[in-house]
C-alpha cells in the first residue's frame, strides 16, 4: 500500500517514507501524521524545509490574527487592542510549537535513513504493532515543547526507535529526558563508553584512588544505575556446557569461551531499565569500541578467548566479527 493511501502527507515526505523497510511504513506515517499535523496544509513550508515562511512576519500571517483578534473582542465584548496582544502571543506559540514538532519529525526521518540497520525487519516480515496512542499523545506535547535542536534530535531518535519496536520506551523515558540537563546527559555518555549490554565494570568507573565518586552516586540517584554505592554488586558467570558465555546489547553480542561449568566474577554497576532505554538514545556511541574495552578489563585467566559478534536476525545464531583476544593470536604476537 502506497503512502498516498494513508495519509495525505507532502510528496516530499512520501518519498522518504518509501525508503523505509515495508513494514515500518504504517507507524512511521502515524508519527508523521500526528506530528506535522496542520501542516500538511502548507507543503511548501515543509518542503523547503525553510522555518520562516510561517512565522509571524509574513503578511497572510498577519492578516490572519488581525482578523481573530477583531472577532475574538466582538465575542468577548473587550478591547480589540488587548485581544490582539493576546492572540498575538496564543498564535505565535501555537505557530512555535508546530515549528518544534516538524523539527522533531525531521529529525525522526533523518534517523530513519542514516540509521539502516537499526530498521531491522526483513521484507516479509509482519509490520510491528500500531504505535500506542497514549504514548503518542504524551510524545507529542514533549515534542512541542523541544525548542533547541539538541532536544530535538533527541526526540526524533526516540520516535525512529519506537517506530521500528513499539513499547521499546516507556512513559518515564518520555519525562527524562526533559529533566536531564546537558552536563548530566554528557557524564551518562561518558558512563556508558565503558558499559556494554546493562552492565558496565566498576574497574573501568570507579575513579582511581576512590577520590571522587560523586558522579556515580548522581547516576544511581536518578535511577539510571545500581551498585555505586553501598556494597555493590557483583556479576558470577559461568560457562555453559560449551564453554561459552555471551553478553549482549542490541545485534551485537560479546562471546567469552572458558572452561565447561568454571565460573568468573567482577564487581559492576548495573543499569537499570531506565538507564537501558537510555542508553540507546545516546548520539554516536560506539557499541563495538564499548564491547572491546569491557572485555578486556575482565579479561582473567577462566576466560581463554574473546570475540565480537552480530547476532543473526532469522535464527539467532552468532556471526563472528572480531577477534578480541585467543591464545593462538597471543602466542605469535609475543614471538
Amino acid at each position: 500500500m502506497s503512502t498516498s493511501e494513508h495519509s495525505n502527507l507532502p510528496a516530499q515526505i512520501a518519498e522518504v517514507i518509501a525508503g523505509v523497510p515495508k513494514a515500518l511504513i504504517p507507524n512511521s506515517v502515524k508519527a508523521l501524521d500526528r506530528l506535522i499535523g496542520a501542516a500538511v496544509d502548507i507543503p511548501v513550508a515543509w518542503m523547503a524545509q525553510k522555518k520562516a515562511q510561517i512565522e509571524a512576519q509574513t503578511q497572510s500571517y498577519t492578516s490572519i490574527e488581525k482578523s481573530i483578534a477583531e472577532e475574538a473582542a466582538k465575542i468577548a465584548g473587550g478591547n480589540a487592542d488587548t485581544v490582539q496582544n493576546a492572540v498575538n502571543i496564543l498564535v505565535r506559540k501555537a505557530y512555535q510549537k508546530q515549528i518544534n514538532r516538524e523539527s522533531v519529525a525531521t529529525a525522526m526521518v533523518e534517523d530513519m535513513r542514516t540509521n539502516p540497520g537499526e530498521n531491522s525487519h526483513t521484507p516479509n516480515e509482519a509490520p510491528p504493532p500500531n504505535l500506542d496512542e497514549d504514548w503518542l499523545n504524551v510524545f507529542e506535547r514533549y515534542a512541542e515543547d523541544a525548542s533547541t535542536e539538541r532536544m530535538q534530535n533527541l526526540w526524533g531518535r526516540v520516535l525512529a526507535g519506537e517506530i521500528r519496536k513499539p513499547g521499546r520506551y516507556s512513559m518515564r523515558i518520555l519525562r527524562f529526558p526533559s529533566e536531564f540537563s546537558q552536563a548530566d546527559g554528557l557524564t551518562f555518555a561518558e558512563f556508558c563508553t565503558s558499559a556494554f549490554g546493562d552492565l558496565a565494570p566498576k574497574s573501568l568507573v570507579k575513579p582511581q584512588k576512590d577520590k571522587d565518586i560523586r558522579s556515580l552516586i548522581f547516576l544511581e540517584s536518578a535511577g539510571l544505575i545500581q551498585g555505586a554505592s553501598g556494597l555493590g554488586l557483583t556479576n558470577k558467570v559461568t560457562f555453559d556446557s560449551s564453554g561459552n558465555a555471551i553478553m549482549r546489547e542490541g545485534p551485537l553480542a560479546l562471546l567469552l569461551q572458558g572452561l565447561p561449568g568454571e565460573t568468573f566474577e567482577y564487581e559492576t554497576c548495573v543499569l537499570t531499565p531506565l538507564g537501558q532505554e537510555l542508553l540507546s538514545l545516546i548520539p554516536g556511541r560506539d557499541a563495538r569500541a564499548a564491547a572491546r574495552k569491557v572485555a578486556q578489563s575482565i579479561k582473567s585467566a577462566a576466560i581463554k578467548s574473546a570475540f565480537l559478534t552480530t547476532i543473526s536476525q532469522s535464527n539467532d545464531t552468532l556471526i563472528l566479527t572480531e577477534i578480541i583476544w585467543q591464545p593462538e593470536l597471543e602466542v605469535n604476537q609475543s614471538t
